[in-house]
């Protein structure tokens, strides 16, 4: 059984799953509207995928003492938001480059509490 923040930590990676699912779902209907360049057309499927792969793994792997899911979690969601949070810093998106920020420690956070408890 998780304790109260381990439960609200597994929420905030559910949470961001759903965020890149959501994502994949914009960027997707933006190059479908061709609003943004035909060079971005990978990005929607690899959002779906991550997001998907994230929010089950987050819904029905974190359960107490298990790391492995921690371990999956970290590499999908942390270097996406790193990269993000680069190329957006880069284009100048500052608001983006807040809540990417916002995100990333919210993500760590996360799985450092789980972790905690996984012990």
């Amino acid at each position: 059984m998780l304790g109260e923040r381990s439960l609200i930590a597994k929420w905030v990676l559910v949470g961001v799953g759903l965020l890149f699912v959501v994502s994949g779902f914009i960027v997707g209907g933006l190059r479908m509207a061709q609003s943004i360049p035909q060079s971005y057309g990978w990005i929607a499927p690899l959002f779906l995928a991550l997001g998907t792969v994230g929010t089950l793994t987050a819904w029905f792997g974190l359960r107490r003492g298990r790391r492995w899911p921690l371990v999956i979690l970290a590499l999908l969601y942390v270097p996406w938001t790193i990269m993000g949070l680069l190329g957006d810093a880069k284009q100048g998106y500052w608001p983006l480059v807040s809540a990417e920020w916002l995100g990333l420690l919210l993500m760590v956070w996360a799985i450092a509490t789980i972790t905690r408890r996984a012990v």
